[in-house]
């Protein structure tokens, strides 16, 4: 890179600066606006990732949904995923090998009963007690769910490559390999523009420390 392209970076990302943190009229503003920029990209980085512990007996390793297999069960787990923290689960069986056949279920004791099951390739998002008698509906199944559907009230993402290992306690951890690339991208721009310019339109903003003008209030 010449020294003059440089300094145009340079003087963007001054420029960036300036304008994201425009209007600070006290030190705790001006504190708040870069924590909050802080976290919105560790967030940003922590997207693509999946984490889970838990207690449980097993393991399983995937190549997204349609390559996975294993036998496990897990009695209580809790999974984060950058900006999204998954309620606790308490109890999640699965086995079998996909694409042939492979069922994981969970009981999340905010949303429920709610599962995902593959059969020669097709994917059922809803494997519970009710889509199982229904099982000869075509409409039920898919070749390719919506990554938002299959995901909803799940601890687990349809392209996610990763493994769970579980001996008492337990360990899950997975990356999404189609969403990274544009996760980090979200990433980088907010690095370089210092939150001022935010691709994916998912940070978080600093709204003055509610906290305490509620505790002044009252």
């Amino acid at each position: 890179m010449s020294s003059m392209n440089r300094r145009v970076v340079a003087l963007l990302i001054a420029f960036a600066g300036v304008v994201s943190l425009g209007g600070c009229s006290t030190v705790e503003e001006l504190a708040g606006k870069v924590a909050t920029n802080v976290k919105n990209r560790v967030m940003d980085f922590a997207d693509p990732v999946s984490v889970g512990i838990g207690m449980g007996m097993g393991a399983s390793v995937r190549a997204t949904n349609y390559a996975q297999g294993g036998a496990l069960f897990t009695l209580a787990k809790n999974s984060c995923r950058g900006r999204d923290v998954q309620s606790p689960i308490n109890f999640a069986p699965e086995f079998g090998i996909s694409p042939l056949f492979h069922v994981r279920s969970i009981a999340d004791p905010q949303t429920g009963f709610d599962g995902r099951a593959v059969v020669v390739g097709k994917t059922l998002v809803d494997a519970n007690e009710e889509s199982w008698s229904g099982w000869a509906e075509d409409e039920r199944w898919q070749w390719i769910p919506s990554r938002s559907e299959y995901a909803a009230h799940y601890d687990r993402h349809l392209w996610d490559v990763g493994f769970s290992i579980y001996g008492v306690v337990g360990l899950d951890l997975a990356v999404n390999l189609v969403e990274t690339p544009l996760e980090l991208a979200d990433f980088l721009a907010g690095v370089i523009t210092l939150g001022f310019y935010d691709p994916a339109g998912d940070d978080h903003r600093w709204e003055g420390p509610k906290l305490l003008d509620t505790v002044a209030a009252q």
